[in-house]
């Protein structure tokens, strides 16, 4: 009997919840043990839940759900994985109409998704054609052989930038732990993310929105002990002016780095400070025994340009849909 049930939290849904992402996912490995600590701190102040859908009480698909912040608190954006051996039976939709009586509640007025131009995703993207969705962005996503990069071409780029008193410092090891010489450190580095992350191109009708602080350092610390592969600050003069966080998940995939943002304000653009922060990333990756990092660009950001002259390759795009409900 095909039955969707409520999200329970128990740790045996969040193992179910892995094999079944895993059964997607083209290029990435899900641990129940990280989604579990990603839903303990979540926000609790904004809507996230999961529906569950199963098989005689086996665990054959399930939708995420959450919604946006503040300007976007009418948006949900959702993540629906099934078991492939169930394609073409409607389950999938069986499980998109049931998170929309689920969200209508709550005076949504837009659903989002985001899926990958990969086989695994096919079925999904003909049920969003279907459902009336609308191709709203596309993103360049890339891999890169971390042994293959040249480093040391780069060393005078590096060299000139320390000459003109920019430095990189390890947010974690370096500045965080001696506090005092970094006055200030947290709030700085809250400040230039949300600068910078407002000049990543976004879908029109989704708006940037700031974190409150408290979960913001909430999240960072979380990164700093679950999930912290490299996380670089370039600063000069005491002034926090670019910075980049990649992520490396233990306990799934241990030599993958992903990219979870790199951004420079921006009167210190075009002065190569984001190529060298790569490039710091990637040495100190190296060290820790990480040889791939992952990373994604709007089809039209100049800095894939930048990427693709370190040598990262183009893997499936990822697309994102929305429909206004």
């Amino acid at each position: 009997m095909i039955e969707i049930k409520i999200f329970t939290e128990t740790d045996k849904e969040f193992v179910e919840l892995a094999r079944i992402d895993n059964l997607v996912n083209h290029d990435s490995i899900d641990h129940p043990d990280d989604d579990k600590n990603s839903w303990q701190i979540r926000d609790k102040s904004i809507i996230r839940d999961r529906l569950l859908l199963y098989d005689k009480n086996i665990l054959i698909g399930a939708i995420y759900y959450s919604q946006g912040r503040d300007e976007n608190n009418r948006t949900f954006f959702y993540t629906l994985n099934l078991d492939p051996a169930y394609n073409h039976k409607g389950y999938r939709y069986l499980l998109y109409s049931k998170m929309l009586e689920k969200v209508k509640k709550f005076n949504c007025n837009m659903v989002h998704t985001s899926i990958y131009e990969h086989p695994n995703y096919k079925e999904h993207k003909k049920l969003l054609i279907k459902e009336g969705f609308k191709l709203v962005q596309t993103n360049r996503e890339y891999s890169c052989d971390l042994r293959k990069v040249d480093v040391r071409k780069y060393y005078p780029l590096i060299k000139k930038l320390e000459s003109e008193d920019i430095k990189f410092y390890d947010s974690k090891e370096e500045i965080a732990s001696d506090i005092k010489k970094f006055p200030n450190h947290f709030k700085k580095l809250e400040e230039l993310e949300w600068i910078t992350e407002q000049d990543i191109p976004i879908p029109d009708d989704i708006s940037h929105t700031r974190m409150p602080f408290k979960h913001w350092l909430k999240l960072c610390h979380d990164f700093y002990k679950n999930s912290y592969g490299i996380h670089l600050i370039a600063i000069k003069n005491n002034k926090y002016l670019g910075a980049t966080d990649i992520h490396v998940y233990p306990k799934s995939e241990p030599h993958k780095g992903w990219t979870g943002s790199i951004g420079v304000l921006k009167e210190f653009r075009r002065k190569g400070v984001a190529t060298a922060l790569k490039i710091k990333a990637i040495e100190k990756l190296l060290e820790k025994g990480v040889t791939e990092i992952r990373t994604d660009n709007e089809e039209n950001n100049p800095m894939y340009k930048i990427n693709v002259a370190l040598g990262f390759k183009p893997v499936p795009f990822s697309l994102d849909y929305s429909k206004k409900i």
